[in-house]
């Protein structure tokens, strides 16, 4: 019998060509999750990957777009797809070490009624962590990771509602995030559930060009929400150190791309003003600096670094 109730809970993942990879990942969760608790939503893949898990999986949930709309926008169908009180954000190449501490993160969340999202801790890599033990505990924190989360979706519906599609690829979470924490909903970093995403980060590689773009994405978002959430005078001030230091990391070491990529996501914060404009949720300074006062979640957890 699954570990998780697929009344109470679904699974969400996201997929673009990568139909090996979510192959595996689904094969991991026959114990974890009956397959009607699994919600998929094809990118507009062209591996067949859609038609692959339509027919070997038939009793999971998946859906899939005539055009790529980008990883945001389809977390946003997810979430509006998912019909149970908890969702689980999972990336399609990740799957649980240790699933049976799933269990205490919903009786945390359970026991926490103002917690609304768990993040857990993830281990980069292409084999398994050679130890799966830490010392950490539970703590808060300002944000999360989009693909290995834990979600209240009483939460996302009444102060989320939706990812900004127009951040692209970076800082849906960052936004969501300050979003719950304004309306005094509470982020924890979970490491008792560890997730294995199986990437090699020295593989992981990217072309000039999408580097650029993606750097490009990061700066918009950071920036778009510097200017949503923070006093203005700190949000342009926080805008203008960021650039300061892309040309000292970057422009000044032979970089010369972060120009492009500086210019061209400033010209998307003028594109998009008229909907930040609509957003009237800055933090005032005492409520920003209370939120600056958290510590981050860990992306990275090394167990070379955990004391077991």
């Amino acid at each position: 019998m699954p570990l998780l109730n697929s009344k109470e809970i679904s699974i969400l993942i996201t997929t673009f060509n990568r139909k090996q990879e979510l192959i595996f990942t689904l094969n991991a969760l026959r114990e974890v999750i009956a397959d009607e608790g699994i919600y998929i939503w094809d990118d507009a893949s062209t591996d067949s990957t859609f038609e692959y898990i339509s027919s070997e999986y038939p009793e999971i949930n998946i859906f899939q777009n005539t055009v790529n709309k980008g990883l945001i926008a389809n977390r946003n169908q997810l979430m509006q797809a998912a019909p149970t009180e908890y969702v689980l954000s999972l990336d399609d190449d990740a799957h649980f070490l240790n699933p049976e501490e799933l269990e205490k993160a919903m009786s945390f969340m359970q026991e926490n009624l103002n917690c609304a999202v768990l993040s857990f801790r993830l281990f980069w890599g292409l084999q398994k962590p050679a130890s799966q033990k830490t010392s950490e505990n539970t703590y808060q924190v300002s944000n999360f990771l989009g693909g290995a989360h834990l979600m209240r979706k009483s939460s996302w519906d009444n102060f989320i509602t939706s990812y900004p599609e127009w951040y692209h690829f970076y800082g849906e979470e960052d936004y969501a995030a300050m979003k719950l924490f304004r309306a005094e909903q509470m982020v924890f970093y979970f490491p008792k559930v560890l997730v294995h995403h199986r990437v090699s980060l020295k593989n992981r590689k990217k072309s000039a060009e999408e580097t650029s773009l993606r750097t490009q994405w990061a700066l918009q978002a950071a920036w778009s929400n510097y200017l949503i959430f923070y006093p203005k005078q700190k949000a342009w001030f926080k805008i203008m150190y960021s650039i300061k230091e892309q040309f000292r990391l970057k422009f000044l070491k032979g970089e010369f791309s972060i120009l492009m990529s500086i210019c061209k996501a400033g010209l998307a914060l003028i594109q998009n003003r008229r909907r930040r404009q609509k957003l009237d949720i800055r933090f005032s300074n005492e409520k920003l600096n209370a939120y600056l006062s958290l510590s981050q979640a860990p992306v990275f957890w090394n167990p070379k670094l955990s004391s077991n």
